[in-house]
C-alpha cells in the first residue's frame, strides 16, 4: 500500500477560479445573445429588402398552393386585380378570373401540376397583353407543393412589334414598287436600243459594205451593248438587295471576250486621251466555262472607274494564267484612294469626294459578282499615285475546236415540205421587222402577230408554228396569257416558245411557261443558237469563205510593209502587246497600199490569235 499526500489548495484560490470561470461563461453567453440578435436583425432586414423588391417590381408575382389558393401575391399583381395584397391572400385565384378564360387557365394550372413543367403563354385582358409563365414549386423530395406565376405587361412591346411589322411591309411594298419601276424603265430603254442594235446587225450581214462602213457599224454595235450593260448595273442593285441574283454558266470564247473588253477600253482612251495598255498571257485557254456576261460586267466596271479617276498617265489591263486560276488586274495612275476610304469604296452609292458622276454602284456590284464566281476583289492604292484592283477566278478550260473566223448564217436549203415555221409576236412593228430580216435568209416560213390574241387567231387559221418568238408586255393579251391559252386550247401542239423581251426580270416566277428566253436587244448569234437548239438544227452557220490556208494565201498576195515593221509586229504578238499592234496598224492606215494587208491581220487582232498572226507574218517574211 502506497500512501500519497496531496498538497493543500487554499480556499481563496478555489474561489478565485470559480469566479473567473463564471465571468468567462457570462461573456460567452453575452456574445452568443448579441450575435443571435444581429443575425435575426439581418434576416429580418433581408426579408424586408426582398419584399420591397418583389412588391415594387412592375411584374406580377403570385404563389398558389396545389388547390389554386393564393399564398402570396405582390403589390403590383394585387393592384392589377384592384385589391391590396392582404385582401387576396387566401382566396382562390381562379375565382378572380372572368368565366371566358377561367377554364383554360385552370387547365394550364393542372398541366403544370401533373407534368412538373413550366407553361408560357400570352394573356390578353382589357386590351392589355401579359407574357405569363406558370412554373411548378417542388419540395426537397421532388413533390409539387404549389405553382408560381410570373406575368409581365408587354403591351408596349406588342405595339412596337406591330409598328415594325407595318414598317417592314411598307418597305417591302416600296421595294417591290421600285423593282417594278426599274423593270419598266429597263423595258422602255431597251425597246429603242433593240431597234438600233437589230438594224446594225442586219446591215453588218450586207457583204457589199466597205471596210470603213463595217467598222462604223461595229462601233455602233459595241456602244449599244455597253449602254445595255449600264442599264443592267442599275437592275442588279435591286437583285442584290432581294438576293435574287444568279450566275449563268456557259462555254464562251475567251480571246473574243478579251478583245471586246479592250475595244470598249479603247473608246475611253480616245475620249480622255489617256494611254491604255493591256497584256494577255499566251497561255490563256481559248475557250472557258463561266458567266461571260457577269465577268464582262466586273471588268468594265473596273476599267470605267480607272479611266474616270485618272487624268494623266495610263490604265493597264493584265490577264495572266496562274496554274489553274486566271488573274485579272486593272492598274491606273489616277488620284488614288486614302487608307480610310478603302473600306468604304465597296459600299453601295459610295463615291469619292472629288467625283460627282455615276451612282456609286459599280464597285459594290463588282465585289458581289466576283464573290459569286468564287473569287475575292482586292485593292491597293496610294494617294496621287494610283490604284490597282485584282481578283483570281477558276474558269474551266474547254477543249473546243478553235475557229479563227467568226461564223455567219447561211440558208438552210430545207425542202418546202419540211420547212420550219416561226411565229413572231410583238406589238412593235420594228421589232417584228428586225426578227424577220434576221431569220428570212435562213429559209424559215415566218408569220407575224402584234398581240397574243391575234397570234391565237393566226394558229386558228391554220399556221401551226414549230416555234414562237413572243414579247411579254403587249396590249389586249400579253405573252403569259398567250402561252396559257395556247396550252389550254391546243394541248396536242409541241410548239417551242421563246420569250423575247426587254422585261426578262418579269420571268422570275413564270419561267416554266417558256422553253427559253432571250433579252432585248436581241443578239443575232444568241438568237440563232437558241433556235438551232430548240428546233434541233445544227447547220445554222458556216465559216467565212476564207479558210486559214486561204487567208495565208491572201495575206501573201497583199501588198506588205517593210521587213522591220513585220518584225516589230511579230515581237509585239509574242509578248501579247495588242495596244502596240493596233498603234502599228493605225500608222499603216496612212498608206492606202497596205489596206489589204491591214484587213487580213485585223482578223487575228480581233480574235487575239497571236500564234496565227506570228505564223502569217513569218510566212510573209520568208
Amino acid at each position: 500500500m502506497i500512501n500519497v499526500t496531496l498538497p493543500l489548495v487554499p480556499i481563496s484560490l478555489i474561489y478565485i477560479l470559480f469566479c473567473l470561470a463564471g465571468c468567462i461563461q457570462t461573456i460567452w453567453f453575452l456574445y452568443v445573445f448579441l450575435n443571435v440578435n444581429h443575425t435575426s436583425d439581418t434576416i429580418i432586414n433581408k426579408k424586408s429588402s426582398y419584399e420591397t423588391l418583389i412588391n415594387n417590381t412592375e411584374d406580377t408575382i403570385i404563389l398558389l398552393d396545389t388547390k389554386g389558393y393564393i399564398l402570396f401575391i405582390n403589390t403590383t399583381g394585387a393592384n392589377r386585380f384592384g385589391f391590396e395584397p392582404d385582401v387576396l391572400v387566401g382566396k382562390n385565384a381562379f375565382d378572380l378570373l372572368t368565366s371566358n378564360i377561367r377554364t383554360s387557365r385552370y387547365n394550364k394550372f393542372q398541366y403544370v401540376m401533373a407534368h412538373k413543367k413550366s407553361v408560357r403563354f400570352i394573356d390578353e385582358r382589357n386590351k392589355i397583353h401579359f407574357d405569363q409563365i406558370l412554373s411548378p414549386v417542388l419540395d426537397c423530395f421532388g413533390n409539387v407543393i404549389g405553382v408560381a406565376i410570373y406575368g409581365r405587361d408587354i403591351t408596349e412591346l406588342i405595339k412596337i412589334e406591330k409598328q415594325l411589322k407595318n414598317a417592314r411591309q411598307d418597305a417591302e411594298s416600296a421595294n417591290a414598287a421600285k423593282s417594278i419601276f426599274l423593270t419598266h424603265v429597263s423595258h422602255e430603254l431597251r425597246t429603242p436600243l433593240n431597234v438600233i442594235l437589230g438594224y446594225t446587225q442586219i446591215l453588218q450581214a450586207v457583204t457589199t459594205l466597205k471596210n470603213e462602213e463595217q467598222k462604223s457599224l461595229s462601233k455602233i454595235h459595241k456602244n449599244v451593248e455597253f449602254i445595255i450593260s449600264l442599264i443592267d448595273d442599275i437592275l442588279d442593285l435591286s437583285r442584290i438587295e432581294t438576293q435574287n441574283m444568279s450566275l449563268s454558266i456557259d462555254v464562251f470564247e475567251f480571246n473574243e471576250f478579251l478583245g471586246y473588253i479592250s475595244d470598249i477600253a479603247m473608246m475611253y482612251k480616245q475620249e480622255k486621251g489617256i494611254d491604255f495598255k493591256y497584256h494577255f498571257d499566251n497561255e490563256l485557254p481559248t475557250y472557258v466555262k463561266g458567266d461571260e456576261r457577269r465577268l464582262k460586267q466586273v471588268l468594265l466596271n473596273l476599267l470605267v472607274n480607272a479611266f474616270k479617276y485618272t487624268q494623266k498617265g495610263h490604265v493597264f489591263l493584265q490577264v495572266l494564267r496562274q496554274e489553274e486560276l486566271i488573274l485579272f488586274r486593272v492598274e491606273d495612275t489616277g488620284i488614288g484612294i486614302n487608307e480610310e476610304s478603302i473600306s468604304e469604296i465597296f459600299e453601295p452609292f459610295h463615291r469619292l469626294a472629288c467625283q460627282s458622276e455615276g451612282f456609286g454602284l459599280g464597285l459594290s456590284i463588282a465585289r458581289h459578282l466576283v464573290e459569286m464566281m468564287g473569287g475575292k476583289l482586292q485593292v491597293e492604292s496610294v494617294v496621287e499615285k494610283g490604284s490597282t484592283f485584282w481578283f483570281s477566278l477558276f474558269l474551266e478550260p474547254v477543249n473546243t475546236k478553235k475557229s479563227t473566223i467568226r461564223p455567219i448564217p447561211i440558208s438552210l436549203n430545207i425542202s418546202q415540205e419540211f420547212r420550219k415555221k416561226i411565229l413572231i409576236v410583238d406589238d412593235l412593228k420594228d421589232n417584228r421587222v428586225i426578227l424577220q430580216a434576221m431569220l428570212s435568209p435562213l429559209g424559215f416560213e415566218i408569220s407575224e402577230a402584234k398581240t397574243g390574241e391575234s397570234a391565237l387567231k393566226c394558229i386558228e387559221n391554220g399556221f401551226i408554228p414549230d416555234l414562237v418568238l413572243i414579247d411579254l408586255i403587249m396590249p389586249v393579251m400579253d405573252g403569259f396569257e398567250f402561252v396559257n391559252q395556247l396550252k389550254k386550247n391546243y394541248p396536242e401542239l409541241k410548239t417551242k416558245i421563246i420569250a423575247v423581251s426587254a422585261s426578262n426580270q418579269l420571268l422570275s416566277d413564270k419561267s416554266e411557261l417558256f422553253d427559253a428566253r432571250l433579252a432585248k436587244p436581241v443578239q443575232k448569234r444568241q438568237l440563232f443558237d437558241e433556235i438551232g437548239k430548240q428546233l434541233k438544227i445544227q447547220s445554222l452557220y458556216q465559216d467565212l469563205s476564207t479558210s486559214p490556208e486561204r487567208k495565208a494565201s491572201n495575206t501573201i498576195k497583199a501588198k506588205t510593209p517593210e521587213k522591220q515593221i513585220c518584225e516589230r509586229l511579230i515581237d509585239f504578238a509574242r509578248h501579247g502587246h495588242i495596244t502596240d499592234i493596233k498603234d502599228e496598224i493605225r500608222n499603216l492606215e496612212k498608206h492606202s497600199q497596205f489596206q489589204a494587208f491591214i484587213n487580213q491581220i485585223e482578223i487575228f487582232v480581233i480574235e487575239l490569235d497571236f500564234d496565227g498572226l506570228i505564223d502569217y507574218l513569218q510566212k510573209i517574211d520568208n
